[in-house]
């Protein structure tokens, strides 16, 4: 296994099983971001609402638009507001289709910030 991918498996075992009253404001956003996109790619917006959220629905936006895109943000937004009219179908849908993905997002975020995130 490469550092790369060392320094991965470190911030989930490390950071994302801690609890999150325990994280610096950076670590805690890789957290939250961490969590959302497990749980979309567990269910769906319907898993991610209907699990032990971590962070206030504006919180999550923001940690989105840091580490994410705009369009993933935007997507989490109307999946908050107009998620449950179609039980998050097409955001669920939209989620899935991006390039580059959250979890292509986050990975960057955690190597390049690996300095701050990891000590």
């Amino acid at each position: 296994m490469d550092e790369r991918a060392q320094r991965w498996n470190r911030f989930i075992s490390d950071i994302c099983m801690r609890d999150a009253a325990a994280l610096s404001d950076l670590q805690r956003q890789a957290f939250i971001c961490f969590w959302y996109d497990a749980e979309i790619q567990n269910g769906g917006h319907c898993a991610y609402f209907d699990s032990e959220r971590y962070a206030s629905p504006a919180e999550t936006e923001a940690a989105l638009r840091l580490i994410g895109t705009e369009e993933i943000a935007d997507n989490f937004r109307k999946a908050v507001t107009e998620g449950r009219k179609d039980d998050w179908m097409h955001t669920d849908n939209a989620y899935y289709a991006f390039s580059p993905s959250l979890f292509d997002c986050l990975t960057a975020f955690v190597e390049t910030h690996k300095d701050t995130i990891l000590n």
